[in-house]
This record gives structure tokens, sequence and C-alpha cells, in this order.
């Protein structure tokens, strides 16, 4: 602990003192962090580098590279490079998006996440040391949607959105998250809360060009525990966030909460290798969390996206999203079987066994799907995974109560 005291204390001194490290604009010293070693960088730097001649490849870094080619994210980057010297983890954004600028210019979209996601990680490693578990969430907002999500007080950075920690990979902005509260504010009648957090969400929505009109994608800049290409999308997010600022335009009547989730619901003609999460599968169609495993079929993933495409649906008519959330209904029922292992739930199908809280969930997500189809098979299922709790001597949850919120609620 003294040690961790210790070095917030010298990182503090160092930022407020200015000695930006590296890539500071006086300095011509080669950084020692290493150079991107894929791919190679080609050319000179140019800019706030004016004296340095050599190509990247040979003397340069991650930090120095992304500050030649954006200089008004030159100051947050000399931060992070400090702190990335006393918690690697913190600098783990700095070299994706080196990666992916090495091999085309950076959207204005990723500039917005680069930048938010820097400013997150400058603020809470100059004032804390790291969270002792992954999956860490806090706030950078007083106005969060409960109080036991961690508040960090930054005097020059707030946000809305979600801060997630992952070990190795420091604070990331996660659209799933986000999704997750602004759920939480609309279905408590908080508007404002929710029109707060999805209005700093749309600029970090990109927008692709397919052959059936544009689409539009939250990307995550970060791979899942089990690793993925970056960046990749989760249908949890993209089918949430259409029924999102779906229901924001019908309580606002606000037109741009209604291009938002057209362009969202788009994205899932999407193919595979553009960044889709619709997979055939012997079950019917799938919506993946995960795309990069396509036989990884989550299933309370694949509920939820439905529970977006159900919120698009009611407060558009799109027939379409009713459709495709006809077509999930039948994979659901398909699978069911092989979720469940006679004394508990699966997490996915034929895959490992659900944690408590998975499992509980599991159990809510059937009667939200029984209320909306009335099919008999989702009240059984959930009755028998209901029971596998008692079994085991754990509470069980109230069905009869929660039939009722589900039958009250969007």
């Amino acid at each position: 602990m003294k040690r961790a005291v210790v070095s917030i204390i010298v990182i503090f001194i160092l930022l407020t003192a200015g000695c930006l490290g590296a890539i500071n604009r006086e300095s011509t010293t080669t950084p020692k962090t290493s150079p991107p070693k894929e791919p190679s960088i080609n050319g000179t730097e140019t800019g706030i580098f004016p004296n340095r001649k050599t190509p990247l490849e040979q003397n340069g870094s991650d930090y120095s590279f992304l500050a030649s080619r954006y200089p008004e994210l030159a100051d947050e980057l000399e931060k992070n490079e400090i702190i990335s010297r006393f918690y690697p983890g913190a600098g783990y954004t700095v070299r994706v998006f080196a990666r992916i600028a090495g091999k085309r210019p950076l959207t204005r979209a990723e500039l917005e996440i680069l930048e938010i996601t820097l400013r997150a990680n400058n603020c809470y490693f100059s004032r804390n040391i790291p969270p002792e578990r992954s999956y860490y969430a806090v706030s950078f907002s007083q106005e969060r949607p409960v109080e036991s999500i961690p508040y960090v007080e930054c005097p020059n950075f707030t946000s809305r959105l979600p801060f997630v920690y992952y070990e190795g990979r420091g604070f990331q902005y996660y659209p799933v998250t986000a999704s997750n509260w602004a759920y939480h504010y609309l279905k408590t009648g908080q508007i404002e809360d929710a029109k707060a957090l999805l209005d700093e969400m749309l600029p970090l929505m990109e927008t692709i060009n397919t052959s059936k009109g544009k689409a539009g994608v939250f990307w995550a800049y970060f791979p899942p525990p089990e690793g993925s290409p970056v960046p990749w999308t989760s249908s949890f997010s993209q089918g949430m966030l259409a029924g999102l600022y779906a229901w924001l335009y019908n309580e606002t009547g606000n037109v741009t909460y209604l291009n938002a989730p057209k362009l969202l619901f788009n994205s899932f003609y999407l193919p595979l290798e553009r960044g889709g999460f619709v997979e055939n599968t012997e079950y019917g169609i799938w919506f993946l969390e995960y795309p990069y495993r396509p036989d990884f079929l989550v299933l309370n993933g694949h509920i939820i996206t439905m529970k977006g495409l159900w919120l698009y649906y009611r407060f558009t008519g799109d027939e379409r999203a009713l459709e495709l959330f006809n077509e999930g209904v039948k994979s659901v029922k398909r699978a069911l079987p092989d979720c469940d292992t006679g004394d508990w739930s699966l997490y996915s199908v034929n895959g490992p066994p659900a944690r408590e809280d998975y499992h509980r969930l599991h159990v809510k997500l059937l009667l939200w799907l029984y209320a909306r189809t009335g099919e008999e098979t989702f009240l059984e299922y959930a009755e028998r995974w209901n029971d596998y709790l008692e079994k085991r001597g754990l509470e069980t949850e109230d069905l009869n109560a929660l039939l009722q919120q589900v039958r009250h609620a969007p």
C-alpha cells in the first residue's frame, strides 16, 4: 500500500510540475516505450516534433505517433505516458489506437472515444491505484444510476458514460454497460438522465455504408477476456440502444432520437465479416453478444437483444423488427433443452454453468418472454429454473411479482 501511495504522489508531482516525459513538446529524447510493431509506420514525424527526422519505427512510440497526427490530444497523451510507466494498463488504449491509426486515419467517433478514454484513465490513475478486480465500473459524474456505483471526481473531466476497468486494459467505455444504465433511467422515469447519457453517446456512433443503406454501430475498442479482433460490436448493445433511442424519441418527440435507432436497426443486416452479429445456427438465428465466436451462443445476450428489438418495434412500428424478434423466439425455444443441466441453467448453449446472478437473470428474462409472447414453454422453464434455486437452498424469485412488473413495463 505504501508503494502505491508513493506512486500516486510521484505521478501527481510529475503532472503538476509539467514534467511531461518522453513526448514533451520541448524534448528530443528517444522515448523508452517500444515503437508499434504492427503495422509498420513509415515516414517522419511532423507537427509538434519538428526536430525529429528518423522514421517512427526506429525511434518513435505509440504516444509520439498519435500526438504527431492528432496534436489536439497531445496534452492527454503526455499525461498518460507518465501514468502508464506506473500502471501499464492505463496506456492500453493508446496502443490500440496507434495500430489502427497506422493503417488509416482515425474517424471522428474514434477520436472522441480515444480522448474520453485517455481523460478517464488519466483522472483515475493520477489519484487511485488500480481496482482489485476486473469489470469494475465507475462514474465520472455524480449523476449515476445508483449510488453504489463509485463516483470519481476530476477537476477537468465529467462524463455521464460508464467506464469499466479490465485488468491490463485500464478503464474502457463499454456500450453494453452504457445501454444498461440508459435502460435503468428510462424504466424508472428519469428521462433527463437518460437523455444526457444517450446524447453523450451519439457522437461515438460510427455510420457505415452498406448495400442496404447506412447502418449505425457502437464499436468497442478492447477485447473481452477471451480475446477478439478490435474493434468489435455486440448484439446486446446494438439491439438495446436501438430500442432505447426509439423510447427516448417517444418521450421527447425529438427526431434525432428516431434517426439514431433506425441506423442501429440497420446493423442487424450487416454480415459477420463487416461487424455483424446475427448468425444462422441449428436453432435458428442467434444474436451474438460476442460475434468473434459465432459458436458461443450466450442465452442472456440473445434475449436482451430481443428485448431491444421489441422496444424498437413498439415505439416505431417497424415490422422488420417484429419479424426478427419472432425468429429469436423460435431459436430460444429450440435451444432451452441445451441450456439445462437438470439442476441448473447454462450461461450459453451447451456451455458452462451460469453464475447464480446469471441464473436468476435467465428466470427473469424467460418471464419477460412469456409476458410478451404467451408461450408456455418460457413459463415452464422459468418455474423449473426457479425450483433449482430452492433445491440448492437458495432464495427463490417471486415469479408472480416479477410477472406483474414485466407486464406493466415497456
